[in-house]
């Protein structure tokens, strides 16, 4: 008796299965500004999402003009992303702190930044951005 030369599960041959989605979410196209903040972090400039999901977001790490320090493996960080505002509610923002997943560079020489999402909540973004700033000096004193 030969066997044959590729598994079959059911009618499905494994040659087939190479290209299942595995994501528990999906995950959805979108260019949003956001601001991150790390202890070992603190980026002036804003950064823009290339998508996100329930999951997991994926940041372009650049800056307008300078170079961004790149966080490391692991590291998490907190993201404050803006949401389009609604003039009845005000300026909306999704707050959510990841862990850093994966780093890999675009074909534009900046680095994509993958998330692994822990906590996400929606806030209003103007007083989280005004909290954010105010701890700024005090985070930057107990780094020196």
């Amino acid at each position: 008796m030969r066997l044959p030369d590729r598994a079959k599960f059911g009618s499905v041959e494994t040659k087939e299965m190479k290209n299942i989605n595995r994501r528990e979410s999906p995950r959805i196209a979108i260019k949003l500004r956001c601001h991150v903040s790390s202890p070992a972090l603190w980026n002036k400039s804003a950064m823009y999402t290339e998508n996100i999901s329930r999951s997991g977001v994926l940041i372009a790490w650049r800056g307008v003009d300078t170079l961004l320090p790149v966080p490391s493996i692991g590291q998490i960080v907190t993201v404050e992303i803006e949401l389009p505002a609604n003039h009845g509610f005000g300026q909306k923002c999704i707050h959510c702190q990841g862990s850093v997943m994966r780093i890999t560079n675009s074909a534009e020489q900046f680095p994509w930044v993958a998330l692994r999402v822990n906590y996400m909540d929606f806030r209003s973004f103007h007083d989280r951005i005004r909290a954010f700033e105010a701890m700024r000096p005090v985070a930057s004193s107990w780094m020196a």
